[in-house]
């Protein structure tokens, strides 16, 4: 299955569950179809990462305000697939981002198997995009300062930093 969403009017990532145990999606309307994915923390971390990057490089910057109730994923949630790759694109003629998703497959060698989805962004898309993953990644669990791994509620953990033997003290 390719599917391709030329002029969504919803694009968002987000995340079900409590942190520790969340489990995240990106999600993409338009007026016909809409699709849920499944995604990785590190996935959506680096989604907007790149693609704060990528709209720095055409002179442009995420947003710093944005309507976070439109951000939200909307009902139902339910996945079509989990993926494996991310693409980034602009296409400087039309002024538009493009964002494709490919599923991961037992066989990494074979694409045809593999369902895709591309979805392209305006600027606005984009911008909200970017920094609302990066948002979503910062609702989680505290990270080490040794080691950059997720500690507890009190801030412990087994840090390889520190052989994992005492706490991380100021």
């Amino acid at each position: 299955m390719e599917l391709e969403l030329t002029t969504p009017h919803h694009v968002t990532v987000g995340y079900t569950g409590v942190p520790g145990g969340r489990t995240f999606f990106l999600q993409a309307e338009d007026l016909e179809v809409r699709v849920t994915l499944l995604l990785e923390k590190g996935q959506i971390e680096g989604l907007g990462e790149l693609l704060g990057q990528l709209l720095t490089r055409v002179g442009d910057e995420p947003a710093t305000d944005w309507d976070h109730d439109a951000m939200a994923l909307r009902e139902p949630i339910d996945p079509r697939f989990r993926v494996g790759q991310i693409g980034f694109g602009f296409d400087p003629d039309a002024e538009r981002f493009v964002l494709e998703l490919t599923e991961i497959t037992a066989d990494e060698d074979d694409d045809d198997a593999a369902d895709q989805l591309r979805i392209w962004l305006d600027r606005d898309q984009a911008r909200r995009l970017a920094a609302h993953a990066v948002e979503v990644v910062a609702q989680g669990r505290p990270r080490c300062e040794l080691c950059g791994r997720p500690t507890g509620p009190d801030g412990d953990h087994v840090c390889p930093s520190s052989n994992g033997h005492g706490r991380l003290t100021r």
